[in-house]
């Protein structure tokens, strides 16, 4: 805290102090007053103001002390004071509440990694589910002429249910991302044709095509698996929200001598001018979500989060009707 305000802090809590002192004074030269007929003595009004000057400083430097002490106490409960200090009883009880806090913190941190770790096993189980079902699904297409279009469905419904569980497995993963996450110099054209060819189903059941436009000795840094996450993810929106057959999504590279801008832009339905700044938040989907079942809000706000841990930057632009562009800023490579 500054001196000024210190000051003032002193004068606020003793308040009562100095109106009390002053009364006194008052009294004093009153009485003063009628003792030597009507002749007013300095001496007495110099003494209490002196006196209350003293008080009014040692206040100050106590007061001063336990300020130091309480900012201290925001990065440590080891609060550090003298036996002898006058404030010594409320330090002490301080730092029994500021224990006390943390260990209620450690103990709700425990219990939720708890939490996290259980829905990450059953997640894994449910995967291996899914893994069962796709295969019975393709014994049946296989071996049943009459129900082709079940089993298909059935294994389209276990493409998407298996991109959500991924998808929530990402979502506990991030909340670790300094023990999974590997810095290094990568290419970013591998990285982006990793990324497509992992989403390629989703290319050819959609029938939207990729353009790629990227010069091959273009290097970033980032991590592969969280980069080429991200990128699926701007990927599969693409190909969502394309508004039409045979349409495409061009990926081209824009460098400077600090940063590769990757864009990644489609020929969809666009977003509305005023959901652009809400893309990212989490959960939201916006009139275009409300009409694709498939929509959850996650992936954006994912991508966001994943790109500031990367120190990448993620960017949208759209025009409602002819499509988006989201760019994906990173620290150039290049030697």
């Amino acid at each position: 805290m500054c001196l000024s305000k210190s000051i003032k802090a002193t004068l606020i809590k003793e308040k009562a102090a100095i109106i009390i002192y002053l009364m006194n004074t008052t009294f004093i030269m009153m009485l003063y007053y009628l003792l030597y007929g009507g002749k007013l003595q300095l001496y007495p009004l110099a003494l209490t103001v002196f006196f209350l000057l003293l008080y009014l400083v040692y206040k100050f430097i106590v007061y001063k002390k336990l300020y130091g002490i309480l900012e201290e106490g925001k990065a440590s409960p080891q609060y550090k004071i003298e036996d002898d200090y006058v404030y010594k009883d409320l330090v002490d009880y301080l730092a029994q509440v500021h224990k006390s806090y943390i260990l209620q913190l450690y103990n709700m941190d425990l219990k939720l990694e708890e939490k996290d770790s259980l829905m990450s096993q059953l997640i894994h189980n449910m995967k291996t589910s899914v893994a069962v079902i796709e295969l019975a699904a393709e014994e049946g297409l296989e071996k049943n002429d009459d129900n082709q279009e079940i089993f298909k469905d059935i294994i389209e419904e276990k493409y998407r249910l298996e991109d959500n569980l991924e998808g929530a497995l990402n979502v506990f993963r991030v909340e670790k991302f300094s023990k999974d996450y590997i810095p290094e110099k990568v290419n970013l054209k591998e990285l982006v044709t990793k990324a497509i060819k992992c989403k390629k189903r989703d290319f050819i059941y959609s029938k939207v095509s990729p353009r790629v436009d990227i010069d091959e000795g273009i290097y970033v840094y980032t991590d592969k698996k969280w980069g080429s996450y991200v990128i699926e993810q701007v990927i599969s929106n693409s190909i969502k929200y394309s508004n039409k057959k045979d349409s495409k999504v061009s990926l081209n590279a824009i460098k400077d001598e600090n940063r590769v801008i990757l864009e990644i832009e489609d020929q969809g339905i666009g977003i509305k001018k005023q959901y652009i700044n809400r893309v990212f938040d989490l959960f939201f989907t916006g009139s275009n979500g409300r009409d694709n079942r498939e929509s959850t809000g996650i992936g954006l706000y994912m991508c966001k989060l994943v790109c500031k841990k990367l120190n990448n930057e993620i960017s949208v632009q759209s025009e409602e009707g002819k499509g988006t562009k989201v760019s994906i800023s990173y620290i150039n490579a290049e030697d």
